[in-house]
């Protein structure tokens, strides 16, 4: 799941990772997230935290806090000292923007292996 309200970033987020075969469940409002992620059950959740109509921090403290506390969570941003803040609220991790996508796409494959040894 891609939650981003930068279209642009949204959309070259989903293409590169349909291309890296995942399945994608794009959203850009973060009204929809509690309840979409809660019926898709999603593998790995991408979050921004300036989101229009919600903060991806507190978001990502309801997840951890919620059935889903599993579901790995990576916060993306390019504001200041929203590190230290995104594993306060339970990141699994945080990427800073612009990051590259090769780093993105190597940290998939890092968290899908971690995934996989746990079955």
């Amino acid at each position: 799941m891609i939650v981003e309200d930068d279209l642009d970033l949204l959309h070259g987020l989903r293409f590169l990772l349909q291309a890296y075969n995942c399945k994608i469940c794009p959203l850009s409002d973060a009204d929809e997230i509690l309840k979409t992620a809660g019926l898709l059950q999603p593998d790995l959740i991408l979050l921004d935290i300036k989101l229009d109509h919600g903060n991806g921090l507190d978001i990502c403290r309801e997840l951890k806090n919620s059935y889903l506390k599993e579901t790995p969570v990576f916060i993306m941003s390019g504001l200041p000292d929203a590190e230290n803040k995104s594993y306060d609220a339970g990141a699994d991790l945080f990427l800073a923007k612009p990051f590259d996508s090769e780093e993105l796409l190597a940290h998939i494959k890092t968290q899908e292996n971690s995934s996989s040894e746990k079955i």
